[in-house]
């Protein structure tokens, strides 16, 4: 547009000359000078208004601000996570095997017992009254007895006599065995060396069989147990490590697995998973909730990035990496997943810049600037 102006301009000027034929070719020069600098002034101011407005001379060049980090290898830990709780072969509740009311406790909560110690009693006086009634009864027929064998040694007397007065003695004494058994259960004892952890009876309550009276654990047999689901069987071995957390008592402990169960609950589909529990046992209860975290899988060098940098397309997976001034997407083969990571397989150098902001904006080969 500009040179067509500037012809227009030089044909009038030439027109202009050729009609006049002046002899003041100064006045003429000044003239046309004057008239240039106007229309070259208007042109100017055309030319800018038409920048302002016409979109189809081009907009210009887009960039997107981005950040990156340098793509480097690092260990890499996958682990099973479930939820445990502390438990004890020697966590038991205790019972009388016998009825009856509860004459003495001789124990109260917290207090550490010995094996065999005894722990209540309950009323036996009938069993003992039984037991003094087959003394007296066993005193005549023990009598009986000696004159019966000492009569059958001579050979007098029959041998059904001998025979009858040996079987009522032995009837009394096998009765007497019975009632004194029965009797030392009115005796609750502790079955092993532990803590009373609770007591459930007092003095005077009626106990009924199988009614529970005190709860003993032993604290030094602790473990930590824990359910998983059967798709881990293969996963779970003995001596694996683990990370332990007690969220009540705001403690973390490391240790081993130790035994793998072998059975599969039908009601769950769960194996059982007993961990060691050797160490700082004296804020550890028993049932007391955990966090397990069982490691399962480790790389000592793998490519490892944020799993939220992934992205798909078309059931791929990639990222963005700089490419001098513009990004590139990285096609890429992802390894496992673990607390907002993810390994790279293949598809990522050690190097490499992956953009790790502004990546959602980006387009293969968009113009990108640094932070």
């Amino acid at each position: 547009m500009k040179n067509r102006t500037y012809t227009y301009l030089s044909l009038s000027l030439l027109a202009v000359a050729i009609s006049c034929g002046a002899p003041d070719k100064k006045a003429e020069l000044e003239k046309l000078k004057s008239e240039q600098t106007t229309l070259a002034e208007k042109i100017k101011t055309l030319e800018e208004e038409i920048k302002k407005t016409d979109t189809s001379a081009g907009a210009a060049t887009k960039y997107i601000v981005v950040g990156f980090e340098q793509v480097k290898k690092k260990p890499f830990t996958h682990y099973l996570q479930i939820q445990g709780k502390i438990d004890s072969d020697k966590n038991v509740e205790i019972s009388s095997s016998v009825g009856g009311s509860v004459d003495q406790v001789y124990v109260v909560k917290g207090q550490q017992v010995q094996k065999g110690a005894l722990l209540a009693k309950t009323d036996g006086d009938q069993l003992m009254k039984g037991i003094q009634e087959v003394d007296k009864q066993l005193e005549l027929l023990n009598q009986l007895y000696d004159k019966q064998k000492r009569l059958w040694d001579q050979q007098i007397g029959t041998e059904v006599q001998y025979l009858n007065a040996k079987n009522q003695k032995e009837a009394a004494e096998s009765r007497k065995a019975t009632l004194q058994e029965q009797y030392s259960k009115t005796s609750i004892r502790a079955p092993f060396s532990g803590v009373i952890d609770e007591v459930y009876t007092k003095e005077g309550q009626m106990l009924a069989p199988g009614m529970p009276a005190f709860r003993l654990v032993n604290t030094g047999d602790l473990k930590l147990v824990a359910a998983v689901s059967e798709s881990y069987v293969s996963k779970v071995k003995v001596n694996q490590e683990a990370i332990v957390t007690f969220p009540d008592i705001n403690k973390e402990i490391k240790t081993r697995v130790k035994v793998v169960g072998d059975v599969i609950d039908p009601t769950n589909r769960t194996f059982q998973v007993d961990l060691d529990l050797k160490q700082d046992k004296n804020l550890l209860k028993a049932n007391m909730i955990s966090y397990i975290k069982i490691k399962d899988y480790s790389n000592p060098a793998v490519i490892v990035i944020p799993v939220n940098l992934v992205q798909r397309n078309n059931d791929k997976n990639y990222v963005y990496v700089v490419d001098g001034n513009i990004s590139a997407k990285r096609f890429i083969t992802l390894g496992q997943y673990y607390d907002n990571s993810v390994e790279v397989l293949d598809g990522l150098k050690e190097g490499e810049k992956l953009i790790t902001i502004g990546y959602q904006d980006l387009v293969e080969g968009q113009p990108i600037k640094f932070e």
